[in-house]
């Protein structure tokens, strides 16, 4: 029960962070100041932040949104990280 706490806990940040992270990179973007690289982006939604990555492309943010990669990358990594979520909480530790 500890485990699966703990993953709802860490899924719910690290959807945050992305989403502030998608944030932070669009106001950077407008402002022509150094920019979150997107291989960094895609890390941290293969990590199960693809959630919050894909809510950084839709309103109000629109950011990456237009990006082919973005645009298929992240819903293929969403799937992956359900299914990840899956298998981990099917996990018995004894």
């Amino acid at each position: 029960m500890i485990i699966k706490g703990t993953l709802i806990i860490y899924i719910i940040l690290i959807n945050l962070i992305a989403y502030v992270i998608m944030w932070f990179d669009k106001y950077q973007s407008k402002k022509k100041r150094n920019r979150v690289p997107e291989n960094r982006l895609f890390f941290i939604a293969f990590f199960l932040g693809a959630v919050g990555i894909y809510f950084g492309m839709k309103y109000p943010i629109y950011h990456k949104a237009a990006k082919s990669s973005f645009k298929i990358g992240i819903p293929i990594l969403i799937i992956l990280n359900v299914i990840c979520i899956y298998f981990c909480s099917r996990l018995r530790l004894n």
